[in-house]
């Protein structure tokens, strides 16, 4: 009961969960921005500077996560992000439309995620559970 009214108030428009990805994103930005000269090279061409980028895709609601904010959210809070990018395109050595990338630190708690164009999604691994 407990874990279903958690899932409907973390899934309502306009509630709890809107609060925790705008922190998460105002804490994205101030990591950016304590170093960037580091993270500049990585942006779009459009962008002239990190504040610039910050303002445009980082801080407003409604905007993509790109690879830079995922490095910069992996670093900020030392944890290991294991993105699985699924783009349809079978790859050379394994057949596959997977690609996998890796930010932040190995030995650390990982979190996996599922890449398709636009949008994100949390995979869970399997756990061997032995009866």
């Amino acid at each position: 009961k407990k874990s279903q009214i958690l899932h409907e108030r973390l899934n309502e428009e306009q509630g709890v969960s809107e609060y925790a990805t705008w922190y998460l994103r105002v804490l994205v930005a101030a990591y950016l921005k304590a170093d960037p000269d580091r993270f500049l090279g990585f942006l779009d061409s459009d962008c002239y500077d990190v504040a610039t980028f910050c303002s445009r895709e980082v801080e407003p609601m409604g905007k993509e996560c790109g690879m830079v904010q995922v490095l910069a959210l992996a670093e900020a809070f030392q944890v290991l992000v294991k993105i699985e990018y699924l783009d349809g395109n079978a790859q050379k050595d394994t057949n596959s439309g997977l690609v996998m990338h890796n930010f932040g630190k190995e030995g650390s708690m990982a979190l996996n995620m599922l890449y398709r164009p636009g949008h994100y999604d949390i995979l869970y691994p399997k756990l061997n559970k032995t009866i």
